[in-house]
């Protein structure tokens, strides 16, 4: 193996050779640089036909594990000349075949030997793009360079070499930048300027797109793991690390950082951002190795509403918690620490902080206080009220809360209330234990008293119809992701009540919640009822029951459900059209078709539908026992005395979007006319 001052001297002696000769050829099979390799060199030279000595090197296989380069492919031709002083020039043409982003595939370059001054120069150009490089001829481990204009992409190696899952594609770089090279270990530091930087990741996490940025930095790389720092200003552009985010705005934001790159992940062990106007944060944060964030901990943060939202909350609110968008306003801050075993650090102060989704899930107004929360610790107590707050379009009047940290759970100092519809909210107890896992992390226990039934269905768009809504919970729980109720929640309408109860939810603010409960109906007078919705006109008592209800996206896909009307009373020819158009069924018999010309209202002793949901379809059902098994379908009406009409229905099985419509033409008045 030939060290390159053995090749020095060795191309000394061929041009000297050559002068006396046509032409001398020499060949190694592997030549020593500092930091690189090369493998099968051939190394010419010649005279040219104006008596000038010409050089050309070719190596099939160059290594330099600082760029990244694995068996490149070099050619270098050009003409060896005299300096002053005694020092030797070299100027000609440098191309290079399978360079990471194509780095040197055809510049000029010109090589300055200067055996008395120490140093050797390299200058190199290609398009805008150039490197002027200086090595001591005593220190060859360390390379000083200029940069100007020269694409990312030439520096895919460097970044795989630190950060095997990262690519780099498009952008440039300029500045002063120092190379020292040591066995096992490189460095590269400097002060850098950088032009549309775009930057992605192999599992996309981590991506950067036409950024901005000037600074200090300094990459130290091993074959364990590289450590990176960046201290400078980022300016215009778009950066995403796991779900953050950032629409960075034209003005400089500061950012200091520094890491470190392995195979294990990204562990970011120092950051400080600033961003006047919008978001400032110091902390630290880590990704695993798919670039997924399994650690924050932010010593202080301070967060000023819209901008914070607009330029860097939009994809992470939406990713926690299925918000598409959000009106904000006022400001937040404090400090946040959580790891994949949960949050450990929880201390916020809101002042007039202003959220609203939009979808009527969530929206509150002057928010002010905080939350002061540590895992295992006990904390002073706090304050925290709002103005309005709106959960699923229930509108909560102001409340103020008395919150204490003891010993790491969280706990409600006083009972609470706040308005609601003409009625009342009463939160009689509240305990959160953050850091529980997936085990309790949350319980509760409310009431709500003589809520406005009129204001409610105002405000849910359903029809309005009387009554009071009142109820205890005495137990709220949240474990694994689910929101358990106990006890239940009653309504008093229609002369009789509504009872809720066996209720859960999944995913509340996601994207697509979960709600079961079971309903059932006592003694519902009917005349207002039928009325309030427009089926027609019934008289009687209802009973019935709704149980296994779930509803995915606030829509039902299973339920099991069951109307009677057992104690007689009057329907009119209305109300027997909506029930034959729901059951799909129709009149009794031919001369049942005249009496419904004929009369307007009817006797009858009993009704009875039922639905059973199941995979988008309703198994139908009438009175049980059906009191005529053999008419072929099943009886939803029996009628009683004179004129005497009976109604079946002939399909069981109904799918159950065309049951809705039926149900909507019903109520909105336009069922068929029956003739």
């Amino acid at each position: 193996m030939a060290s390159w001052r053995q090749w020095l001297v060795a191309g000394g002696l061929l041009l000297a050779c050559a002068c006396a000769q046509a032409a001398v050829r020499m060949q190694a099979a592997t030549l020593s640089l500092p930091g690189i390799q090369l493998a099968d060199v051939r190394l010419d030279a010649a005279l040219g036909a104006d008596g000038r000595p010409t050089l050309h090197v070719d190596a099939k296989q160059v290594s330099i594990p600082s760029l990244g380069w694995r068996d490149v492919g070099l050619s270098l031709a050009g003409e060896p000349q005299r300096a002053d002083g005694g020092a030797w020039k070299f100027v000609g043409h440098i191309a290079t075949r399978k360079a990471p982003g194509d780095a040197l595939r055809d510049a000029a370059i010109t090589i300055l030997y200067d055996q008395a001054g120490g140093t050797l120069a390299v200058t190199i150009t290609q398009g805008k793009s150039g490197i002027d490089a200086q090595m001591p001829l005593d220190q060859t481990s360390h390379v000083q360079m200029e940069l100007t204009a020269i694409p990312l992409a030439w520096l895919r190696g460097v970044l795989a070499a630190a950060w095997p899952d990262g690519k780099l594609n498009g952008g440039t770089v300029a500045g002063d930048v120092a190379l020292d090279l040591a066995t096992g270990d490189t460095r590269v530091s400097g002060r850098v300027s950088v032009k549309g930087a775009d930057l992605d990741s192999r599992g996309g996490t981590i991506a950067t797109q036409k950024l901005n940025a000037n600074g200090s930095f300094r990459i130290d790389t091993s074959p364990v793991a590289a450590s990176v720092m960046f201290d400078g200003r980022l300016h215009g552009g778009q950066l995403l690390m796991g779900p953050l985010y950032a629409q960075l705005p034209s003005n400089p934001v500061g950012l200091h950082v520094a890491g470190n790159l392995g195979p294990g992940g990204i562990a970011i062990d120092s950051l400080d951002f600033d961003d006047p106007d919008a978001l400032r944060l110091t902390g630290s944060l880590g990704f695993d190795r798919k670039g997924n964030l399994d650690r924050l901990d932010l010593k202080r943060f301070a967060a000023t509403f819209p901008q914070a939202y607009t330029r860097y909350g939009t994809t992470l609110a939406q990713s926690l918690t299925g918000f598409k968008s959000l009106t904000t306003a006022g400001s937040i801050s404090g400090a946040l620490d959580f790891e994949d075993k949960g949050l450990r650090v929880l201390d916020l102060t809101a002042r007039n902080l202003t959220l609203d989704s939009h979808g009527g899930s969530l929206a509150v107004a002057g928010l002010d206080g905080g939350i002061d929360w540590r895992s295992g610790v006990s904390r002073p107590a706090t304050q925290l009220r709002w103005s309005a707050l709106s959960i699923y379009k229930l509108v909560f009047g102001p409340a103020n809360l008395a919150l204490k940290d003891d010993g790491g759970t969280l706990n409600l100092r006083a009972p609470v209330s706040a308005g609601l519809y003409g009625g009342t909210f009463q939160l009689g107890r509240f305990a959160w234990r953050p850091d529980a896992g997936k085990s309790q992390r949350l319980s509760a226990a409310f009431a709500v008293t003589d809520v406005d039934v009129n204001q409610l269905c105002a405000a849910l768009g359903w029809p309005a119809f009387g009554g009071k809504l009142g109820g205890a919970v005495p137990d709220m729980s949240y474990r694994g992701g689910n929101v358990v109720f106990a006890g239940g929640l009653s309504l008093n309408a229609f002369g009789g009540s509504v009872s809720v109860t066996h209720l859960a939810m999944q995913h509340l603010f996601g994207k697509r919640p979960v709600v079961v409960a079971d309903i059932d109906l006592d003694q519902l007078d009917l005349a207002p009822l039928t009325g309030v919705f427009g089926f027609g006109q019934i008289t009687g008592r209802l009973d019935g029951d709704i149980h296994g209800l779930k509803l995915v996206d606030w829509k039902p896909t299973a339920f099991n459900a069951v109307l009677t009307a057992n104690g007689g009373g009057k329907i009119s020819q209305n109300a027997i059209k909506s029930l034959t158009q729901v059951g799909g069924g129709g009149i009794a018999g031919g001369i049942q078709g005249m009496a419904l010309r004929l009369f307007k209202t009817f006797g009858y002793s009993k009704i009875g539908l039922s639905c059973t949901l199941a995979h988008g379809v309703c198994s139908m059902g009438g009175i049980n026992p059906d009191p005529d098994p053999d008419a072929g379908g099943y009886t939803i009406v029996e009628g009683s005395g004179l004129p005497r009409i009976t109604v079946i229905g002939h399909e069981r099985s109904v799918d159950w979007a065309t049951l809705v419509s039926r149900l909507k033409a019903v109520t909105e008045g336009n069922a068929p006319i029956i003739k």
